[in-house]
């Protein structure tokens, strides 16, 4: 997974908000709206880094019998944690 940068994705929403807010036809007008809507909604998501070889490194230290479905629920649930505690991840 790619993962994009928060800033220049709500400034291409901005460039094509204040593009829409310019020809104020009705259609124009309704797009620079639900933009606006979907800047706002990404401003409400953080962003969170994770130091992913550590935790990697880290959990195959306690047991290298785990299966692909423990790792990947491990993992999961890590972010999920974090997330739920508003801790970086």
């Amino acid at each position: 997974m790619k993962l994009i940068d928060k800033d220049a994705l709500v400034a291409v929403i901005e460039r094509l908000e204040n593009k829409n807010c310019k020809n104020s036809n009705d259609f124009n007008l309704g797009a620079a709206t639900y933009l606006g809507m979907l800047k706002q909604f990404i401003n409400t998501l953080e962003v969170k880094e994770v130091d992913f070889e550590k935790e990697y490194k880290d959990f195959l230290k306690c047991d290298n019998g785990r299966s692909m479905f423990e790792t990947a629920k491990h993992f999961f649930e890590l972010g999920l944690n974090a997330a739920q505690k508003g801790e970086e991840v």
